[in-house]
Parts: structure tokens; C-alpha cells; sequence
């Protein structure tokens, strides 16, 4: 039986524009989208595709009901091409990064947390220090492990356990919790005691997906462990048991703003961290308390793939991020 020949890849056709159409294509599934990131037209991105699929001898994607799907043969090119590109774009990056000047795309993954708290501030400083450049912001429940390795994101912000010795992080500010009522809540005027807290409905801000499946408020993303729970659950129930006490949880949602404003209008009370609660304790008339119970704070830090941290675009992001940090 004669031995089948893989077809030859027409490198000829290839060019490094159709590789960056090809990531597009993979991360935002919509020709669309991928022509509005890239500054594309549509047409130009279907004429990018067909010369890709050409030379490719794949189809390459496929139309579904979430987008254009990548084939199998995308798919295993898809991470291979991403460090590809990484490492062209390390190794052509100038040796100095002069933030007035740069229009680097900045990407940022990041909890609601940290996008309600630090980043409306490092976007403010983003734009005074580098005006021309722009900033991505991504969620974390995406997987932060794999978006760091693969270059999709420069940092990541949030509340890290453990993580594999390939990333390397630093902290950037403390957080506490905070008990949240409206203020024309009778309890409002009381102190907040255990047995109080027990009597009022509670609000819950959980997520679904990672939240279901954290062990002791962490999920393990590729060795990172990644804080996912919102609030002290744990503690809660605990001081709560000692007593012969249940808590009554009347509303769940994953919302941090949904929460506070439906605290505001509600006889209901919620666990906040307690930048967020006091943000808006004027917008809505809240009252904030200190948990009747043991609940310590928790750490907020910036993490990246540790091969990339030493470039300056990245090494001077890092220190927007702690100067920023310092004073929230």
C-alpha cells in the first residue's frame, strides 16, 4: 500500500498578517469581533480565512450556535501559533518602553473585585502615563493559568494560594469584609450582634461554575489555586453552629452592584469586601458593620507567566499596579 504524502504547506502564501487573523479568529470566534480588534473590515477578515484555509489544506472553522468553532486540526495549531507569535513579539519588542509613546495593547485578567476597585484607577493612570496605548480587561473565570502561559494576558489580579514555580507575583493592597444594610434598616441603628445577624435574611454573592467547584473557597486551575468565593462562609457557619444558630440565605446572586442595590431597597443584609460596600455607601444609603465574628482579610496581588515578567511594557504595568494600589 503506497505511503500517503501530507500535503506541503504553501509558506509562499503565508504572512504574518494571516497568522494574527488566525489568532483573532480562535480567541473571539466572530469574524466581526476579530475584524473590530485587528481594524479589519469583515470582507478583509473572510479573504485572510480563505487564504489560511488554502494554505492550511483545513477548513479551519466551522459555523455553530456560539460562533465560529475552531476544526480539530485549529485547535492543535491554535497554542503552538500563540507562543509562536509571543515569542516574535519578545523578540522584536525594543529594548526600552516609553509609556508616552507606546501603543501597546495591554490585557488584564482580573476578578469583579479588582475591575470594580483597582482598575477604574489604573485605566485613569493608563491614560495620563500612556495615552496612545490601550488595556484589555478579561475575567478570571476564563482560566488564568493558561492565558498567562499563552500570552493572551500580561497580568493577572486576584487572590492566588499556591501557584507553579513558572509564575511569579507580587502583593498589592489588604482587603477586609464588611456586613452592608441599608440605613433605613431598623437593625442599622443597633449594634451587630451574632444573634442579629442570624434574625436577618442574607444575600449571597456567588457565582456559578467555579464557585461550585471550590474546595475551601479555592479551585485549581493547571497547579494555579485561584480565590473564587466571595465571601467567609466557612467562618460564618462555624460561629454560627457554637451558638445553635442557622443563617437564612434569602438571595443569591454573583453580582457585587446587583447586591448592594438590592440591599438598599431590601431588608436584606450582605458580606462585601469593604472597598466595594464603601464606594457606594453614599450612592445607595448603606450602613456598614464588622463581622460579628473572626473573618480575616484577604490578599490582593498581580501574577505573571515568570518569563515574560522582566520585559519593560511589563515591569512598568507591574509598577502602576503597586503605585496605584497604595492608595486605595
Amino acid at each position: 500500500m503506497p505511503r500517503q504524502s501530507t500535503p506541503s504547506l504553501h509558506f509562499d502564501s503565508l504572512d504574518l498578517n494571516l497568522l494574527r487573523v488566525f489568532e483573532a479568529l480562535v480567541e473571539e470566534r466572530s469574524a466581526t469581533r476579530a475584524g473590530a480588534r485587528l481594524g479589519l473590515t469583515q470582507s478583509a477578515i473572510s479573504h485572510a480565512l480563505n487564504r489560511l484555509r488554502y494554505v492550511l489544506k483545513d477548513e479551519l472553522f466551522v459555523r455553530g450556535p456560539d460562533g465560529m468553532q475552531p476544526t480539530e486540526r485549529a485547535a492543535e495549531i491554535a497554542p503552538r501559533l500563540r507562543q509562536g507569535l509571543l515569542q516574535l513579539q519578545l523578540a522584536l519588542a525594543p529594548s526600552e518602553f516609553v509609556p508616552e509613546r507606546t501603543d501597546r495593547r495591554f490585557t488584564i485578567t482580573c476578578t469583579e473585585y479588582a475591575g470594580a476597585v483597582l482598575m477604574p484607577a489604573v485605566i485613569a493612570q493608563l491614560r495620563k502615563q500612556a495615552p496612545y496605548a490601550s488595556v484589555n480587561v478579561l475575567p478570571s473565570n476564563l482560566g488564568v493559568a493558561e492565558t498567562l502561559r499563552g500570552g493572551r494576558a500580561d497580568l493577572a489580579i486576584g487572590s492566588f494560594r499556591r501557584f507553579p514555580e513558572w509564575f511569579a507575583s507580587e502583593p498589592l493592597m489588604r482587603e477586609t469584609r464588611a456586613w452592608v444594610l441599608s440605613a433605613d434598616h431598623p437593625a442599622a441603628r443597633e449594634e451587630l450582634t451574632l444573634e442579629r445577624l442570624a434574625a436577618l435574611p442574607h444575600l449571597v454573592i456567588a457565582a456559578t461554575g467555579d464557585d461550585e467547584h471550590a474546595i475551601e473557597g479555592y479551585v485549581v486551575d493547571h497547579g494555579l489555586e485561584r480565590l473564587v468565593t466571595r465571601s467567609d462562609a466557612g467562618l460564618l457557619q462555624g460561629a454560627l453552629a457554637a451558638r445553635g444558630l442557622r443563617r437564612n440565605v434569602a438571595v443569591t446572586t454573583p453580582h457585587f452592584l446587583a447586591a448592594l442595590a438590592a440591599v438598599s431597597q431590601s431588608d436584606i443584609a450582605a458580606l462585601l469586601p469593604r472597598r466595594v460596600a464603601a464606594a457606594f455607601v453614599g450612592r445607595y444609603r448603606l450602613v456598614l458593620f464588622e463581622p460579628p465574628y473572626p473573618s480575616p482579610p484577604f490578599e490582593i496581588m498581580s501574577l505573571w507567566y515568570r518569563e515574560h515578567g522582566d520585559q519593560p511594557a511589563i515591569a512598568w504595568l507591574r509598577k502602576l499596579l503597586r503605585e496605584v494600589a497604595a492608595e486605595l
